[in-house]
């Protein structure tokens, strides 16, 4: 089995690159993105989601990336069964002026709890993104949104560097970040932690495409 290196990741920025040509870009609140929703603006429309307000278009996934996705599930379920456990899949979750959709989330049950509402950061004990082509921003703007929001764990499987990161100890504040940076590679285990109990191990060659 490999050894993980542990490292502590440096500041990023909390605010994504929103510039179109230096012109300004209106910003939208999470009341009119539901209105949005509702109203079906975005039906027949690219998928997006809303980073900071921002309207942002998802990359639709390629092969790989819908090979982990897939393998992620079939790995992490048995780890949060219902009624316990509500698990997404490319859903939302809601934080204070976003609504991104990872690739996984992992958050408290019964799933009645979520009728009028999706998953926030008291809620979600996990989060997940498949990278590939958008490593870069998940590594940057989406990890500043989820620590600032103070999601207590962010997993990153990075199909460019194939290995799997594993973020924990949220800082908040002007440049939020994770304090505890984990990497496992080929040949080292993930561990599921929930809580500060250890519920498994997953190797990580079982995520990676």
């Amino acid at each position: 089995m490999g050894s993980a290196a542990r490292v502590t990741t440096p500041p990023v920025p909390a605010t994504p690159p929103v510039a179109l040509a230096g012109r300004p870009v209106y910003r939208v609140t999470l009341d009119q993105y539901h209105r949005m929703i509702d109203a079906g603006v975005f039906v027949g429309a690219p998928k997006c989601e809303l980073i900071h307000g921002v309207l942002l278009e998802k990359p639709v996934p390629d092969p790989p990336h819908s090979t982990s996705t897939r393998r992620l599930l079939r790995r992490l379920l048995p780890y949060f069964p219902e009624p316990d456990w509500v698990v997404g899949v490319q859903d939302s979750i809601t934080l204070s002026d976003s609504e991104p959709e990872p690739d996984f989330f992992a958050a408290t049950g019964p799933e009645g709890k979520y009728a009028d509402r999706h998953p926030g950061p008291k809620d979600l004990v996990l989060v997940v993104e498949v990278s590939d082509s958008r490593v870069g921003f998940d590594r940057g703007t989406k990890l500043a949104l989820y620590a600032g929001s103070k999601v207590v764990q962010y997993w990153i499987v990075n199909l460019v560097d194939r290995r799997v990161e594993v973020y924990t100890q949220p800082r908040g504040g002007k440049n939020p970040g994770y304090k505890q940076q984990t990497n496992y590679g080929p040949g080292d285990e993930v561990p599921v932690v929930v809580g500060g109990t250890e519920l498994g191990r997953i190797p990580v060659d079982e995520l990676l495409p």
